[in-house]
């Protein structure tokens, strides 16, 4: 049986979360911007053809946002994950096995379709999520998965309105090759792309006409893959499930600058409930917990930097735990004097659950803890994060990103459901 691959991967991702409950949206140029509305970081079509990069510093269009004919929307997470959700939900009802690969790309396993019904079975793909979900997909189908990101990208390129494209012929295969930039092929990159341009290998197609002993010598066993999986050769399968993280971190840039040891406790709180929740979702549990605070490099003022690392007597995965840790080692680092602008948290040392190594000189983890960390998490699970959070966490506020253009929760918050009227 013949492998067919295809990587489904949802158009302008953001800025069509935003669409779907913004009609006026619909008809203007769309921007997202980062944490603390820094830079774009997704586009509409329409921006792109205003030349608006990626990445482009959000007060170098505030004038086209000002005049409004451009809209912008501060990064809304929330909703970009549970639409993200439903949109995999969707195709792994519509898919004999599904790898979620990013928050809006997923590989799927066509092997099971006739080749004469790939294009046709990817048209309705495509125009069920449309329906069901309201975002615009493409799709690349391939003999394997380094092609299906291939063929994704010619897709976009060159079949914009249909948004299917199927490589299923060697004289489709080398045409596509030869009109993809060797910089743009999946796992190379800028760096590996100078290189093979100074030997004159420009295009995916250069690359496979290489003979393999060169990239033995250069490159390494995933180089190698890559090679032969531009060439036809499937060396790449799905993985249904996802591998589990071997560090959590959480940090974040402040809106403002902070300077008292409580507005960094509130934040260094906040991050630590972060990694928890991410480290029970996982049913893992940390040895290890890294934080750090710091001013903001680019300012004239006085800089610091601090850092600490510790150690848990026994693995854990709660909220309370963690927090203690940090705040401790937050107070063994703190520097008075200084306009802090970012911090983050990191836990690694990470073990299953069902794996943790006893200590004969530390108590066994509390079990009631461990209760109200899990009932935390059935409770912000259903009415909306942070529903329920500790003390410390909400003492102040002044940390927060800037978020002004932030739209509505629409489908994580009982408040900001829409209403028809």
């Amino acid at each position: 049986m013949n492998k067919w691959f295809g990587l489904a991967d949802c158009n302008n991702f953001y800025v069509s979360c935003e669409r779907i409950f913004n009609l006026p949206a619909r008809e203007l140029p769309v921007v997202v911007l980062s944490n603390n509305d820094g830079c774009v970081i997704s586009r509409s079509q329409e921006a792109k053809d205003m030349g608006i990069e990626m990445g482009v510093p959000a007060h170098k269009i505030a004038d086209s946002i000002n005049k409004k004919t451009l809209m912008a929307f501060s990064s809304n997470y929330a909703l970009y994950g549970d639409i993200s959700s439903r949109v995999m939900n969707c195709l792994n009802d519509l898919c004999p096995a599904v790898e979620v690969y990013s928050i809006d790309e997923a590989f799927l396993d066509l092997s099971l379709i006739p080749t004469e019904e790939l294009f046709g079975f990817g048209i309705e793909i495509k125009r069920k999520i449309a329906k069901w979900t309201k975002i615009p997909i493409s799709i690349g189908i391939a003999p394997t998965k380094s092609l299906a990101k291939v063929a994704n990208r010619y897709t976009k390129k060159y079949h914009k309105e249909k948004g299917v494209f199927v490589i299923d012929s060697n004289e489709i295969l080398e045409k596509v090759l030869t009109e993809t930039p060797i910089e743009s092929v999946w796992g190379i990159g800028r760096k590996y792309g100078k290189f093979l341009k100074s030997h004159n290998i420009n295009t995916a197609l250069d690359f496979t006409k290489l003979p393999e002993s060169f990239i033995r010598k250069y490159f390494s066993v995933v180089g190698i893959r890559l090679y032969r999986e531009l060439k036809g050769e499937s060396c790449l399968n799905l993985t249904e499930v996802e591998d589990k993280k071997k560090a959590i971190q959480y940090t974040r840039s402040f809106g403002r600058y902070v300077t008292t040891l409580s507005d960094l406790e509130a934040a260094l709180s906040t991050f630590a409930s972060k990694c928890a929740e991410k480290l029970r979702t996982q049913e893992s549990c940390a040895n290890v917990l890294s934080i750090y605070i710091r001013t903001n490099p680019f300012s004239k003022k006085p800089q610091i930097y601090k850092n600490i690392t510790l150690n848990f007597d026994i693995p854990t995965n709660g909220t309370l735990e963690i927090q203690e840790k940090v705040l401790f080692g937050l107070r063994q680092i703190f520097v008075e004097g200084y306009d802090y602008k970012k911090a983050g948290v990191y836990v690694t040392g990470l073990v299953p659950n069902d794996a943790i190594q006893g200590n004969l000189f530390s108590q066994e983890p509390d079990v009631k803890l461990q209760k109200i960390s899990k009932l935390m998490d059935l409770v912000n699970a259903k009415f909306g994060k942070d529903t329920i959070s500790f003390a410390v966490q909400k003492s102040k506020t002044n940390w927060q990103g800037n978020a002004e253009k932030m739209s509505p929760k629409f489908t994580t918050h009982w408040k900001d459901i829409p209403k028809v009227e």
